[in-house]
């Protein structure tokens, strides 16, 4: 009897070692598999969106020197394909409302919505970088930073930009605090 149980002790534990080994190099390799998957993901959108920032800022500065031409409806047709396709949830969300305004434009040419507009481009350009990189910039710094006539228009522009952070539940850092000046 002694001799057997030598035998099935010799024998049964590097089978059981080699059993859990097995399960264990699975599991390891199954979940280092959804990473890697996950990796190719991130930098596939990360190619795709990489200059997305840029593009929003050069196509704002069109519009506003140029207006809604053909080129520039053209720019906005593959902007919003570019997003719907690798961004955000909170940008596809932006590029919706800014679409939704713009149609409500178009139907309405007498609205006057012209901070909204600029509004939801500064919004999505800042939620853009902010989905690339992970630096939350305000809204606020771009006015200060591109608009001439910003401490004029500032109680404007701020409350657009706060209210679609609001009406779309953006993150806090998109809204401009009240009583910021301007310097």
């Amino acid at each position: 009897m002694e001799k057997t149980a030598e035998i099935l002790l010799s024998s049964g534990i590097p089978a059981v070692v080699s059993i859990i080994g097995f399960f264990i190099t699975y599991f390891l390799n199954k979940r280092n598999i959804k990473e890697e998957v996950n990796k190719l993901r991130m930098n596939v959108q990360l190619e795709k969106t990489a200059d997305l920032p840029y593009r929003i800022q050069e196509l704002l500065k069109s519009l506003m020197e140029t207006g809604a031409n053909k080129a520039n409806l053209a720019r906005i047709e593959e902007l919003l394909a570019v997003i719907f396709a690798y961004g955000s949830e909170d940008a596809i969300a932006l590029a919706a409302s800014m679409q939704e305004l713009n149609y409500s434009l178009a139907a309405n040419p007498h609205l006057e919505a012209h901070h909204d507009v600029i509004a939801h481009y500064i919004l999505l350009l800042c939620q853009v970088k902010y989905d690339l990189t992970g630096v939350e910039i305000n809204p606020q710094l771009w006015y200060r930073m591109r608009l001439k006539d910003y401490s004029k228009l500032k109680d404007s522009l701020d409350r657009a930009t706060n209210a679609i952070v609001e009406r779309l539940n953006l993150s806090p850092f998109l809204k401009i605090k009240a009583g910021t000046r301007v310097a």
